[in-house]
């Protein structure tokens, strides 16, 4: 028989068990009857209650240098589609010989970033639509996701093409000759006016540029920047020989933003609009999602974390794991973001900022994928600095909570997603692993 008074503390052989924590046993731990005894042992204990929730944010969508066009059918979100703006700038330095200059074409020229999402195999329909509404940035000076403005049905150009991101290869309009000829006239007419540029853009607002939904079946993210996308203005002239000229129109990068948008309201996600809202994993089949065009979020609590203050008196815990585990059933490994961020959150979905790491760098997840059976793939985040700082709380404030997220460079160019499997279901669910060192001190 071991002597307690007599036995040294020492660091003993690690062993797993599982203790089963729920809302209703605050401040009692039951342990297995075939607990082996030690002054000190490591315990897992990977049945902390959590709640994962779906939120939405709306989505910052000017200065991403991104333009987004087409149309994606989501497996669980339906036909979401995109469709970018631009306000159109004056050529600094326009020239028109009306005596031996003859037109040609006024040409849209886009530049593919390499991002796409869909089925590019198919035939993509872009359009462009004359705005007959100003372009204007909100009181905080951008624009999101559910920002539109007016725009003519008639489109001043229609041009079908098979997309190839990956090559990066230019996708030309040719706009409506009538358009082109009427900027040709307006600016002769107004070449000496002191005023003129303003009156440019009073009188030519821009444009937006979507896609026909019945034929596209992909989605193309475009470089925005003075030479990569523009409008060209080709013409001639005829003296002894023909001799060619080209003039650029600029857009304008301080106003082009991204509308992003899903016309199957009938699904619930897509009926998540209030940002103080929440879709509980429970009231969706356990299922909650990330997308970054849409701006749906993950938010965790933990509605037992005042259960494990009772530990703080027996021990200490040494790491805690979160496993964020994606449907599998649902994406492809080639679908799964590369990583994640993680803040807080509060009652309201109130965000107050990223969870950041030892040396003050936002945290973000590591990634695990099961390349043999497509299971165990899952998103993990060290919280163990999170945790124990919580639990230094007298009573557990359990409004407050985590939110996860999708980088911000994704954000508001891409339709970039994710689908997890919340706490509730029983197969490759999400997950707080607690690794917990226990001290008998009787």
């Amino acid at each position: 028989m071991v002597n307690k008074k007599n036995r040294k503390w020492q660091l003993l052989p690690v062993f797993l068990i599982s203790i089963w924590l729920t809302s209703c046993q605050e401040g009692e731990l039951d342990m297995d009857d075939n607990f082996v005894y030690t002054s000190t042992y490591t315990a897992l204990i990977d049945t902390v209650t959590i709640q994962l929730s779906t939120i939405v944010d709306t989505v910052k969508t000017t200065s991403t240098n991104n333009a987004l066009v087409g149309y994606n059918q989501h497996p669980v979100l339906g036909g979401q589609i995109a469709q970018t703006y631009f306000s159109l700038n004056p050529p600094g330095n326009f020239t028109w010989d009306t005596e031996k200059e003859v037109f040609d074409s006024l040409v849209l020229v886009l530049k593919p970033n390499g991002y796409s999402i869909g089925d590019t195999a198919i035939d993509a329909m872009f359009k462009v639509h004359e705005l007959t509404e100003t372009i204007e940035l909100n009181d905080e000076g951008y624009l999101n996701n559910s920002n539109s403005f007016d725009f003519k049905e008639t489109a001043i150009s229609t041009e079908s093409f098979r997309p190839y991101p990956q090559e990066k290869e230019e996708v030309t309009m040719r706009l409506d000759d009538s358009y082109a000829l009427s900027i040709i006239d307006f600016l002769n007419t107004y070449k000496n006016h002191t005023d003129k540029n303003t009156l440019f853009k009073e009188e030519y607002k821009g444009f937006v540029i979507n896609c026909d939904t019945n034929s596209t079946r992909t989605a193309l993210a475009f470089e925005v920047g003075d030479s990569t996308t523009y409008l060209r203005l080709y013409s001639h002239t005829v003296e002894l020989e023909k001799r060619g000229k080209e003039q650029t129109f600029g857009l304008s990068n301080t106003t082009q933003f991204n509308e992003i948008y899903t016309h199957n309201k009938d699904i619930l996600f897509n009926q998540l609009e209030d940002k103080k809202g929440r879709l509980k994993e429970q009231e969706t089949n356990g299922l909650v999602l990330l997308q970054s065009g849409l701006g749906y979020k993950f938010r965790v609590d933990f509605p037992s974390l005042n259960n494990l203050l009772e530990l703080e008196t027996k021990g200490h815990i040494v790491k805690a794991e979160l496993r964020i585990h994606p449907n599998m059933q649902i994406m492809r490994s080639d679908e799964l973001p590369s990583n994640l961020y993680i803040g807080d959150i509060y009652r309201a979905n109130e965000i107050w900022g990223y969870l950041t790491d030892s040396n003050n760098n936002p945290l973000t997840s590591s990634l695990t994928i099961d390349r043999m059976y497509h299971e165990d793939t899952y998103y993990s985040f060290d919280l163990t600095n999170y945790i124990n700082t919580r639990m230094q709380e007298a009573v557990v404030d359990t409004d407050q909570g985590l939110f996860i997220t999708l980088p911000d460079i994704n954000m508001g160019s891409s339709l970039i997603w994710m689908a997890a499997n919340g706490h509730s279901i029983t197969k490759n669910n999400s997950k707080l692993l607690l690794y917990y060192y226990y001290y008998d001190s009787e």
